[in-house]
């Protein structure tokens, strides 16, 4: 074995703590950095919609002759308003999956305590309570997280936001099943799409609401 001053020891423990602390963070920082980018796009494809918007409404050229037809610009419209609705649900999606985050870490951390704690009550009866009150404060946590099923509805709504977002690029780009259909047709199919999605979206958050007791009364 080598010998090393005790000095590079030391900084070869910190440069080993340190590099185990950013490959802990790293992925968080991408997530961040995914979500910005993210943000970024929907706020440029809203500056796009009522550039456009504005360039049909005052005749522009360039604007499509079709939007003359009033349920076809009706449509148009609809979609360029989807952006605003996708950003809504994803916003409480990410609203949700932090409440859903933070109750497991107090589930976790809770659980953990717990047995350091009652482990050392053995030798100090006075710590006792202090088990007994994070008990509780981790039935608490789970009893939220089951209850309100926070996770569930942040998987909701980004698979909504998600699958409304690929209707709209597909219907602009016109791919997958838009790719053989005319303007009329396509942006018939997808508004109808579109208002399926919303409404199972929401039949799910009406089924995430109701108690447990009236589930059961249905499926009986």
């Amino acid at each position: 074995m080598i010998w090393k001053p005790a000095w590079i020891q030391g900084w070869e423990n910190l440069l080993a703590v340190l590099v185990v602390a950013s490959l802990a963070v790293s992925p968080v920082l991408i997530y961040r950095q995914y979500r910005t980018i993210r943000k970024i796009r929907v706020t440029i494809r809203k500056i796009h919609i009522v550039y456009r918007r504005v360039k049909s409404e005052r005749g522009y050229p360039g604007s499509s002759s079709d939007d003359v037809d009033k349920v076809l610009a009706e449509q148009k419209r609809y979609r360029d308003e989807l952006p605003e609705v996708i950003s809504q649900y994803r916003d409480e999606a990410n609203k949700y999956r932090k409440v859903h985050n933070r109750l497991q870490s107090v589930i976790i951390i809770g659980s953990v305590l717990t047995s350091a704690v009652t482990t050392a009550s053995v030798s100090f009866a006075e710590v006792r309570w202090v088990a007994v009150g994070i008990s509780a404060v981790v039935g608490l946590a789970a009893g939220f997280t089951g209850y309100f099923k926070y996770r569930e509805r942040s998987f909701n709504l980004q698979q909504t936001a998600d699958a409304i977002e690929r209707e709209v690029e597909s219907v602009e780009l016109r791919v997958g099943k838009y790719a053989n259909m005319d303007e009329r047709k396509a942006y018939m199919n997808f508004a109808s799409t579109v208002e399926s999605l919303r409404d199972e979206q929401n039949k799910r958050q009406q089924q995430l609401d109701q108690p447990v007791e009236v589930k059961r009364d249905e499926y009986a």
